[in-house]
């Protein structure tokens, strides 16, 4: 019997901030000069497996501005595939939402758009009269809508994250406003991501509105000028200063950067194209493990094989520099002996993957085959 009619797990592992390795010869590290003031905190993440490549004051709670958002955006498309809403729903704009100030698409009261509609607006061109409907037609209120955006942050663990608005507006006292981190603005980006449509909607620079009497810019000035870039929300208030999530794919791997406190937009821009230039320069996303790969073997006591194989139950992937995957150490734990019978598939040790004194990897080792137990006959044969 093979290994493959057992069910398979396929672990996604990731270096956790690799500046903390235990051997300096392993680590990259993106040089920040923290007097320059380019930025207040900042952080870069692999999108599949979650792994910190880089981080600077990640965990400091900031205001988001517009970045804000992308919590409002996760919510919609949450709800939407649940089925609860539909982006064909009709929503109408209230005398509130017509009212609000800073980005907007000029919505009027009565005016009626399909959700994809007011969405595509939101995420392009961070229209915050939108934001409003949006938040109305799915949360009864503004406030109510608040309310899912803090619930959804709970669920993903993000103890940094406030809503006051579904907007991300300075509209109160900093004290008393919203607030967030870039490490918990990595995070909903990444679950923002399971919802292809959002990045169909960020990746487009220029779309007509209102039957082509508006016209949506997209707020993303990196959008065509840096490869692949295809995301996902920009934001500026005064308290905020510039900030910018933003995410590429190159070679199959995804990156997530968030800059948080530019002083200028060329200057976020200039540092978002700078990180995720060094997070491609040199890291990759491979396996360093595949699910039946054999690592040795067992003798088996009073089996009618005396060997069976030992091969991976799992697989598993890491993002690692060249140099790091060099050095990567396999520790294989296996009996002498094991008794017979054994089934496909019984585990029989563990295969250990580190690099220096980081454990990136913890395989079972499983039997390749079934191996059935000698008889009495046949042990009393064997002897002969």
């Amino acid at each position: 019997m093979s290994i493959d009619i057992f069910k398979r797990f396929h672990i996604l592992l990731g270096l956790i901030i690799l500046q903390t390795l235990s051997n300096p010869a392993f680590a990259v590290t993106f040089k920040v000069d923290e007097e320059s003031g380019k930025f207040a905190s900042a952080i870069l993440i692999e999108e599949e497996t979650g792994a910190i490549l880089f981080e600077y004051n990640a965990r400091v709670r900031r205001s988001p501005a517009s970045t804000q958002k992308l919590l409002l955006q996760l919510v919609v498309m949450d709800v939407v595939a649940e089925g609860k809403y539909a982006l064909s729903d009709e929503v109408h704009t209230s005398a509130w939402a017509s009212n609000m100030g800073g980005s907007q698409v000029f919505l009027k009261q009565g005016e009626v758009f399909p959700l994809s509609e007011m969405m595509r607006a939101i995420v392009m061109a961070s229209a915050n009269d939108a934001c409003v409907a949006v938040a109305e037609h799915i949360g009864g209120s503004a406030d109510g809508f608040v309310d899912l955006m803090n619930g959804r942050a709970t669920t993903l663990g993000l103890s940094d994250t406030r809503s006051i608005n579904v907007h991300g507006l300075d509209d109160t006292p900093s004290a008393d406003g919203n607030f967030t981190s870039a490490y918990d603005l990595s995070q909903i980006a990444r679950a923002l991501l399971t919802h292809q449509q959002i990045l169909e909607w960020s990746a487009v620079r220029i779309e007509p509105f209102r039957d082509g009497e508006f016209t949506l810019y997209n707020t993303n000035r990196l959008l065509g000028k840096f490869q692949n870039l295809d995301g996902l929300k920009t934001g500026y208030t005064a308290r905020a200063g510039y900030c910018l999530v933003a995410t590429a794919q190159r070679r199959g791997m995804r990156l997530i950067s968030v800059i948080m406190g530019s002083p200028a937009e060329r200057t976020r821009d200039r540092e978002t194209a700078r990180l995720l230039s060094w997070g491609f320069n040199h890291f990759s996303k491979a396996p360093i493990v595949t699910v039946g790969e054999q690592f040795g073997e067992v003798t088996l006591e009073w089996g009618v094989d005396p060997k069976v194989g030992a091969v991976t139950a799992d697989s598993a992937t890491a993002v690692l520099t060249t140099p790091q995957r060099h050095r990567l150490n396999r520790q294989i734990e296996l009996p002498a002996m094991q008794p017979a019978p054994v089934e496909a598939g019984q585990k029989l040790g563990e295969l250990k993957i580190s690099l220096g004194d980081s454990l990136l990897a913890r395989i079972d080792l499983v039997a390749d085959r079934s191996v059935g137990r000698m008889s009495l006959w046949e042990m009393f044969l064997s002897y002969f």
